[in-house]
């Protein structure tokens, strides 16, 4: 049986400002360390890989805010890929960007290296919201990156967007979600903000400088969306996430089917050989770790931690992942195939029930969350942990 093609997550941790809303292992004062960070990740990338070649069909730069890395250092990064890893023709190699980092010149230097697909923060086009997430772009910057992108040659891009937002209302939404599909996008990532211990937005939170998220008014935001997005000719086709046909995330798309994928940098996580894993954050330590340790397939001399998946965990988080895919689901014949048992051997009497309360649905021989269960996925997932 021939090993499944892998996905590469690649992690960039520089920023030039932290969100108020961030809690993702990103740095805002070393930019000196760009460049040996850059090969240390190549290095890394080749202590992973050894001698054997294994095939690979996604890369995903995410950060932090990739796009503040030089094309150079991207092409490092790349070759060391390239040198280590039988790469599919059609590899999807994605960068995430922040709307202001960019210009034309630096849009048509990544697309000759071989990143052909953009993922922009947007987050807002209201301007007291992107203030209050302490975003550094306005609308018209985003309109300007996504113009320059189309014209270096992205053809196949996503934007983000937050609802959620303290003092963010249904009007302010319903402006954000217009402006951003007047541009026709391919895909849209919509994600509903978490308020995370330690950051500003907390400390504001307790304090009582901002009002606590109202998840009624979060509910009615994510209904209109779905509308919108549908209206747009945009398929749902992940609780957060709406493409055109063909367009949607393919790196993405490992994780929901839980399949495995590498992570590499500091602070990325993997999912390989029957083990999640993680690497040191600092990095500082992450490139010292790198230079002075060497590591194994499936991962590095900077490996922090790692935790041997039981069959009980792959069962559970295969069904966690897979009924995030509103189209796909979670395939009975498939989870036969890997587990040896029916999704209704291992949860029978907890599916019933969910079915019951019309929360999941068989259809096609797949098991699926129904519209109602969209709204309390959490809900469903908790039950199947």
């Amino acid at each position: 049986m021939p090993t499944p093609s892998l996905s590469l997550y690649l992690h960039i941790p520089f920023c030039a400002h932290r969100c108020s809303y961030c809690d993702f292992n990103t740095y805002t004062s070393l930019d000196d360390l760009k460049e040996p960070y850059a090969r240390a990740l190549a290095d890394e990338i080749r202590q992973v890989a050894g001698d054997e070649r294994r095939a690979a069909h996604t890369i995903f730069f995410g950060g932090g805010t990739p796009s503040l890395m030089s094309a150079e250092s991207l092409g490092q990064i790349l070759d060391a890929v390239a040198d280590c890893f039988d790469l599919a023709p059609d590899a999807e190699i994605s960068m995430e960007a922040n709307p202001g980092t960019v210009d034309a010149e630096y849009l048509a230097a990544v697309r000759a290296l071989g990143v052909n697909r953009l993922s922009f923060g947007v987050q807002s086009v209201i301007s007291a919201e992107l203030m209050l997430l302490e975003r550094r772009h306005d609308f018209q910057t985003v309109v300007n990156a996504i113009t320059m992108a189309r014209a270096a040659g992205f053809d196949n891009f996503n934007v983000d967007l937050i609802y959620g937002v303290p003092g963010q209302t249904l009007a302010t939404w319903q402006q954000s979600l217009e402006a951003v599909l007047a541009l026709n996008p391919p895909h849209v990532s919509l994600y509903c903000l978490t308020i995370e211990p330690g950051t500003p937005m907390q400390r504001w939170l307790n304090s009582g400088q901002i009002e606590p998220p109202d998840p009624d008014l979060a509910a009615e935001q994510y209904e209109m969306a779905c509308i919108a997005m549908a209206d747009a000719g945009l398929v749902h086709y992940e609780i957060s996430n709406w493409a055109l046909p063909g367009r949607e995330c393919k790196h993405n798309l490992s994780y929901w089917r839980n399949n495995e994928y590498l992570g590499l940098g500091a602070g990325a996580h993997g999912h390989a050989a029957g083990y999640r894993y993680w690497v040191v954050k600092q990095p500082r330590v992450y490139i010292r770790r790198i230079a002075e340790r060497q590591g194994h397939y499936p991962w590095s001399g900077a490996l922090a931690d790692k935790i041997q998946l039981s069959a009980e965990d792959q069962i559970g988080d295969t069904m966690i992942t897979q009924l995030r895919l509103l189209q796909e689901g979670v395939s009975l014949t498939d989870f036969e195939t890997r587990f040896g048992r029916t999704p209704y051997d291992v949860y029978g009497p907890t599916l019933a029930q969910l079915i019951d309360w019309g929360l999941l649905t068989e259809s096609g021989g797949n098991l699926l969350l129904t519209e109602r269960g969209w709204f309390l996925s959490n809900q469903v997932f908790h039950r199947l942990v």
